[in-house]
């Protein structure tokens, strides 16, 4: 049914763009024809085809080309920026209830171990940026960041982003290429600042925040606390707790700008139980039903959970057309996971800590409408006891990347055009497989982008990118038969357009193929210790891990769009609507194809109401180091929404919001490891939010 409504929806969407451009097309042609006696008469009469009405818009908020977050004109229509007024309206309660707005964005719920998690455009893993800081472990930090702090979160759904971050995982060991980056920027004080926010509800959850700042001459500053606790739902053992310390603050002068992050946060995690909904199978081969519908036994949490970050961004701007930027983070992640059981007393521990380093330098040429930019990166990352699934294996690699992007603007910025090329080469002293003390440089990871901007007219804005990649097999990695297997080599392709009709209709679209030539994967060998038939082997001189491979070749492609406007002022909207296949079995029976999201806000004098939904397709497959479990998980619908009231208090401002989330009570789940886990409900709260200047 949903798929028959979004086909409907699109339908009209297209109709209606038709319309709008013949009706924009016959008034610019009876303007041309006008004398400019007549126009000069009819100027002051309002018509609905007048051009400057129209309320010309950008879907990626304004950066300048000096700053560490901006991307080429080509990529912006890949590029999703969620600001602090769309945050507030989502009302959420984690980041990953704003990341799963975006299109593309899967969130998988209750990842045990690695807490929540998502993937990009179906596929493909992605790179976090906090402040400067590139974070290797995404699942833990997202899911304890408060979003009271968080200023903006940027999603680049482009894997040619090349002066953001590395193309290839890091602080794993697959080296698989990322599908783009998530930015997120936290709040900075433009004038003197302080208040508290207080909210209670469902599953007895608590939530204080407390912040200040102020502006002073050239310099800034931000300090911001935040306490979060939550029981969970009765017998369901998915309670959480997470006070968190965050201070901002920077200059700003016309010879040296700086700023920097500093942000520690200590917390806990129970994994949600699972409900059995798959019989066992006993050893005679017959089934036993007798947990079926009922908890698991397994009582894992994670306690504590403590992250620190530091960064430091200084920039340098020699004279109007040259800057230089250095950048330098630390980030620390200190993890005990136990896991125990209901059914007995044992307890098991386990140390997961890791720390990381980054630093970076770029230099930005912006001359005669040519912004040049250069620079290089270096991460560090070391996990000393391993991380989850493979714990007892160390982890230390670090990573030396170098980059280049050219882009030009012709016809008076109506055309763009780039080119760039970013290298990334990883070291281990430690393998990735084994954990095992090894001094390995992987060969190079090239990647190679073109990108295009037309601005067909005042309306319509068209762009394109591709990209090429190679990379070798990895030193694990060898052919069953003994041969030599050709490089793995990866074409991506990505085209849109975006039209900018009205102040009420900006609709957009992407489509995107990923064409990738001679993917490694798994395969059966001979053994040589054994002589047996074997996926993997251990080679008795270094101890090192070996895996069968073999050569496939493998096409993704997907679709993405929205429409975004402003109705009658007061009344503001967004939808948004995905897709993708993939000719890989199982990765493409494991994703869900289809995804819908949708934001609605209206503002009455002091009133303010939001309304958001998002739409999941159903899928098959859930794979963990548990096992591989078929069961349908996902197709569900969500809907949540908030009233606020703004009024003043003690002659102060004060926001009154009630808001509900899961109001379907859909009890629906994403994943399936110890059983399924289920959304628990509908949930009900209500929030205080009181400034003091």
């Amino acid at each position: 049914m949903m798929e028959g409504i979004c086909k409907r929806v699109l339908s009209f969407v297209l109709i209606l763009g038709v319309f709008l451009i013949s009706q924009k097309v016959l008034a610019q042609e009876e303007t041309e024809q006008k004398t400019p006696q007549e126009i000069e008469q009819n100027k002051d009469q309002k018509s609905p085809y007048n051009l400057e009405e129209i309320k010309v818009t950008d879907k990626k908020a304004g950066e300048s080309v000096t700053s560490p977050y901006s991307v080429a004109e080509s990529s912006k229509l890949q590029t999703e920026v969620i600001t602090r007024e769309e945050i507030e309206a989502l009302h959420p309660q984690t980041v990953w209830d704003v990341i799963e707005q975006v299109p593309g964005m899967e969130v998988t719920y209750q990842g045990r171990q690695h807490l929540d998690f998502s993937n990009m455009r179906g596929t493909g893993s992605y790179g976090l940026i906090l402040d400067g800081v590139y974070v290797s472990q995404t699942d833990r930090i997202l899911a304890t960041l408060p979003v009271d702090a968080i200023e903006s979160i940027t999603i680049v759904r482009d894997a040619t982003a090349l002066t953001l971050g590395p193309l290839t995982n890091f602080g794993s060991g697959t080296g698989s290429s990322n599908q783009g980056f998530v930015v997120i920027k936290t709040k900075r004080a433009s004038k003197l600042e302080g208040g508290l926010a207080a909210s209670y509800g469902s599953f007895h959850t608590e939530k204080e925040h407390l912040y200040q700042g102020a502006k002073i001459g050239n310099f800034d500053y931000r300090i911001a606390g935040t306490y979060y606790n939550s029981d969970g739902k009765t017998d369901w053992y998915n309670g959480s707790r997470n006070s968190s310390l965050l201070f901002r603050g920077g200059y700003t002068g016309s010879a040296f700008n700086g700023d920097i992050l500093f942000y520690t946060s200590t917390g806990m995690r129970e994994f949600q139980r699972g409900e059995i909904l798959i019989p066992t199978t006993l050893k005679s081969g017959a089934l036993d039903w007798s947990k079926v519908g009922t908890l698991d036994s397994a009582k894992w949490k994670i306690d504590p959970i403590n992250s620190d970050m530091f960064a430091v961004n200084l920039s340098r701007p020699w004279n109007d057309a040259q800057t230089t930027t250095f950048s330098y983070a630390y980030n620390s992640l200190q993890v005990t996971s136990i896991q125990a059981s209901f059914a007995n007393s044992s307890v098991t521990e386990s140390d997961q800590n890791s720390r990381g380093q980054s630093a970076g330098i770029r230099h930005i040429i912006n001359w005669h409408g040519n912004v040049l930019k250069m620079g290089g990166q270096w991460l560090g990352y070391i996990c000393p006891n391993g991380q989850a699934p493979n714990i007892g294996k160390r982890v230390d690699e670090d990573m030396y990347s170098l980059y280049a992007q050219d882009e030009y603007h012709m016809l008076n910025d109506k055309l763009t055009v780039d080119a760039g090329i970013r290298a990334d080469k990883k070291h281990y002293d430690n393998s990735p497989v084994t954990g095992l003390a090894i001094d390995e440089r992987a060969k190079e990871t090239y990647t190679y982008a073109l990108g295009a901007s037309y601005k067909l007219s005042r309306i319509i804005t068209l762009t394109g990118r591709y990209a090429y990649s190679e990379n070798d097999l990895s030193g694990n990695q060898v052919s069953a038969s003994g041969s030599t297997l050709p490089a793995e080599k990866r074409s991506r392709y990505e085209g849109g357009i975006l039209a900018n009709f009205y102040s009420f209709f900006n609709p957009w679209v992407t489509l995107y193929y990923y064409n990738t030539k001679d993917q490694k994967v798994s395969s059966t060998g001979i053994d040589p210790t054994t002589g047996k038939p074997a996926s993997s082997y251990i080679d008795p001189a270094t101890g090192d891990e070996i895996d069968f491979v073999t050569t496939s070749d493998v096409r993704t492609k997907g679709v993405e769009c929205g429409i975004s406007g402003q109705i009658l002022k007061p009344l503001t909207y967004r939808l948004q609507y995905s897709y993708i296949t993939t000719d890989n079995h199982n990765t493409n029976v494991s994703i869900a194809h289809k995804l819908a999201s949708g934001l609605i806000t209206y503002r009455y004098k002091n009133f303010d109401a939001n309304l958001s939904a998002r739409y999941v397709s159903p899928h098959n497959l859930s794979t963990s180091p548990m096992g591989t479990i078929y069961y349908e998980l996902g197709d569900y619908t969500r809907v949540d929404a908030n009233v606020a009231y703004n009024c003043k208090m003690f002659g102060r401002d004060t926001r009154i919001t009630v808001y509900g989330r899961n109001l379907g009570d859909s009890h629906y789940a994403t994943r399936y490891v110890t059983g399924a886990y289920y959304d628990p409900g509908r949930q009900y709260g209500i929030e205080l939010s009181y400034s003091f200047f």
